[in-house]
Formats: structure tokens, C-alpha cells, sequence
């Protein structure tokens, strides 16, 4: 694997319930996106959803 591709990125690891990670598994397939694009997307809208 290209580890240029991943500079600048850090690894994380959840845990969630079953109901919760086919929540997502069912999301991403029908959406046809990665699990990884999900939740940089979902984490991405933190900020932006975070009160002043």
C-alpha cells in the first residue's frame, strides 16, 4: 500500500452496537459510498453544526 497516500491522516478505531454498524453498513451500500467517506463527512459536519 502507497503510504504517501495516507500523510497527513490518522487511523481511528470505534466501537458501536450491531444495530449501529448496520446502520451504517446498509447506509453505505445504498448510497455506494465507503464507510471511510461517511465518517469523515459525518465529522466534517461537527464543526459546522457546533453552536457559536
Amino acid at each position: 500500500m502507497n503510504q504517501r497516500q495516507y500523510d497527513g491522516m490518522k487511523k481511528l478505531t470505534i466501537r458501536c452496537s450491531d444495530e449501529e454498524y448496520e446502520m451504517l453498513v446498509d447506509y453505505c451500500a445504498e448510497a455506494s459510498r465507503t464507510q471511510n467517506d461517511v465518517l469523515r463527512e459525518l465529522i466534517r459536519k461537527l464543526n459546522k453544526s457546533r453552536p457559536l
